[in-house]
């Protein structure tokens, strides 16, 4: 999985960077098959919004938080992404087992192509 940070208006510090790259490892447990994964980070006066969008087979998941702190709104962004991989593996199994062997097969393709280059 790659993870990409974007950070609008603020520079992010070293504990923010290691708190979100934490948060989103944890993805992993819920849906292992996550291509890309991308953390737009934006401070607007005294609103802090975090959102994660996360591309997995077949479709873009995003998840939204807003509070009064970073790492408020980041912990509210992954609650919300982690109940929507949760939701989407859910389907996937309830719809197609097939379909969870492709993106597995896709992923391990993905990652050797990367490791290759």
């Amino acid at each position: 999985m790659q993870v990409r940070m974007t950070a609008r208006h603020f520079e992010p510090d070293a504990d923010l960077k290691q708190h979100v790259e934490a948060r989103s490892a944890q993805f992993g447990r819920f849906f292992e098959n996550i291509i890309d994964l991308h953390w737009l980070l934006e401070v607007d006066k005294h609103r802090h919004v975090a959102e994660t969008s996360a591309k997995v087979y077949g479709t873009q998941l995003t998840g939204r938080g807003e509070a009064g702190e970073m790492r408020a709104a980041v912990d509210e962004a992954a609650g919300r992404m982690e109940a929507q991989l949760k939701k989407y593996k859910a389907r996937l199994k309830e719809r197609d087992q097939k379909a969870i062997a492709d993106a597995k097969a896709a992923a391990h393709r993905r990652g050797q192509a990367e490791s290759a280059e």
